[in-house]
């Protein structure tokens, strides 16, 4: 390397700028590689539509093009090739990068042919081609160690050897643990006349695969029981899953004393990160009926707040939810829990029982002492273990590093540091 130059990175995923969980994951891993002073990270950034930020990259926005497609593929399959880079790292669900196979072909045929990493999610049973889709890079990273399992499952070509496993984090300078004056006075301002009652939140975005009305179905039923409690839902009123004020109306629920909405909420931009963080510290306990997740964002979120999370028994919420840390609900273990939803490339889902929710929220509400047991354990597992910008940030740094050793015999003593480290507040 010469002097001074640093390893530069061009990365085509979600922009840090937008609120989505691809781009809570993307801010993350590239504050890691920023911070260590040998790394120059230029994005071409899906939902990123050109405004003002204070990032230090550069971003291109990929929506922006003649055939209206919101990832931008066509785009950036003619943008990889003129653009100067070091490495390329891709972040993006593996049946949207259709486009690989054929961009990696093209740049090895035109020495461009520099190392490649993929970080994917899989959130059920994928489809051969959807694994081939990223195969052609050097370095596959799933979220799981259900993700590699499935891919190498459905792709005989995909040997476990080539796939490393690098679960999300937490940023704890974001979730984490609120004076317990400011989280009621926050409460009382937010909840109103409902701030005393028992608040359980679901926090995903109003999308089929999160299922929500499965969870207010569990809210009809918990309220019958408990009926000083109110269901928060974290997300647009109406998105790509529901109209979900008319779910409510027709379980005959109240939008203003029994199930709250967000104000003013759009699904890209959402709320600052020290709203959604006291949200989190103002629930009582943190829900989800997701059909299947590549990792999901909102348990680990929870646990950073120590609060109790109830999440399915499906896909990784298995592998890393245990009795001592969380309460899983029965999903997907019978003929009569599992689904095939159209326009979802068919994929068998895994519903969540009802009937076990319900009874996870009354064993939370019922035995305080023990929900908040589960949920010490999972603070102190989450904080130890799970910090973005802890233990998760070396394993990021270390495959990067790695992989661009590996391609080009390059000593990363001679890649110069010394950049400004940057703390999180200043992004």
């Amino acid at each position: 390397m010469t002097e001074n130059k640093k390893i530069r990175v061009l990365a085509y995923c979600d922009s840090p700028t937008c609120a989505t969980g691809f781009a809570t994951v993307s801010r993350n891993i590239f504050e890691a590689l920023y911070k260590t002073g040998r790394y120059e990270i230029d994005i071409l950034g899906i939902n990123y539509w050109g405004d003002p930020h204070s990032f230090p990259y550069r971003i291109w926005p990929t929506a922006i093009n003649q055939e209206k497609d919101p990832y931008g593929r066509k785009k950036v399959c003619n943008m990889i090739p003129r653009m100067e880079y070091d490495m390329l790292f891709f972040l993006q669900d593996t049946f949207i990068l259709d486009f690989l196979p054929e961009l990696m072909a093209y740049l090895k045929r035109n020495n461009k042919n520099v190392p490649s990493i993929c970080y994917y999610p899989i959130d059920g049973v994928p489809k051969e081609k959807w694994i081939k889709n990223v195969m052609e890079v050097d370095q596959m990273v799933a979220y799981s160690e259900f993700g590699k399992k499935q891919s190498v499952s459905v792709c005989k070509e995909c040997g476990a050897n080539r796939i490393e496993v690098i679960p999300h984090g937490v940023n704890l300078n974001d979730f984490h643990i609120l004076p317990k004056e400011d989280v009621v006075e926050f409460k009382k301002r937010y909840f109103s006349h409902l701030s005393d009652h028992f608040i359980i939140t679901n926090l995903n975005r109003n999308q089929q695969r999160k299922d929500i009305p499965r969870t207010i179905t569990a809210f009809v039923e918990f309220r019958k029981l408990v009926p000083k409690s109110v269901l928060y839902l974290h997300m647009a009123k109406v998105d790509q899953g529901w109209n979900l004020p008319e779910v409510c109306k027709a379980y005959g629920l109240s939008i203003s004393s029994d199930v709250l909405f967000p104000e003013n909420f759009g699904p890209n931009q959402g709320y600052p990160i020290q709203i959604v963080n006291m949200l989190y510290n103002c629930s009582d306990c943190v829900v989800s009926t997701s059909l299947g997740e590549g990792f999901g964002l909102s348990w680990l979120e929870s646990m950073a707040t120590k609060k109790p999370v109830i999440m399915p028994n499906n896909t990784m919420f298995s592998e890393f939810i245990t009795d001592d840390l969380g309460y899983l609900v029965r999903s997907g273990d019978t003929p009569s829990l599992k689904i095939t939803f159209p326009h979802d490339n068919e994929v068998i889902r895994s519903l969540t029982d009802v009937d076990d929710l319900v009874a996870k929220m009354l064993d939370v509400y019922n035995n305080p002492k023990e929900a908040m047991r589960r949920a010490e354990n999972a603070y102190k597992w989450v904080t130890t273990e799970m910090d973005w910008q802890g233990p998760i940030a070396k394993r990021w740094v270390d495959v990067f590093d790695k992989t661009f050793q590996a391609k080009t015999k390059t000593n990363l003593e001679e890649v110069p540091k010394g950049t400004k480290v940057i703390e999180a507040e200043e992004f």
